[in-house]
């Protein structure tokens, strides 16, 4: 028999999977909408999906469930650059 905490952990794991792929779906849902009106009520349930993925991911790291390791500041520094250069170019495009 498993014990209540394994099951609960399973469970809101599970949860917060499935809350990841409805995210990525909704999002490539976005962007191949051409219905404004289509593309705004799945805009509204990408954000609300987020926001439960967020609550589903703080409740689960406060009991130590789900550890994420910051990023070494080099690393940051890199992504950060490669999305202004992104930005950049798109613009100038």
């Amino acid at each position: 028999m498993q014990q209540p905490l394994q099951s609960e952990k399973e469970a809101v794991g599970t949860l917060l999977y499935q809350l990841k792929l409805i995210c990525t779906s909704l999002c490539t849902a976005i962007t191949e909408s051409a219905n404004n009106h289509v593309r705004s009520q799945l805009t509204q349930m990408l954000t609300k999906s987020l926001q439960n993925q967020k609550l589903l991911y703080d409740y689960m790291n406060s009991k130590g469930w789900y550890k994420v390791e910051a990023a070494p500041p080099e690393q940051f520094t890199r992504t950060r650059q490669s999305c202004a250069q992104i930005q950049q170019d798109a613009h100038m495009q």
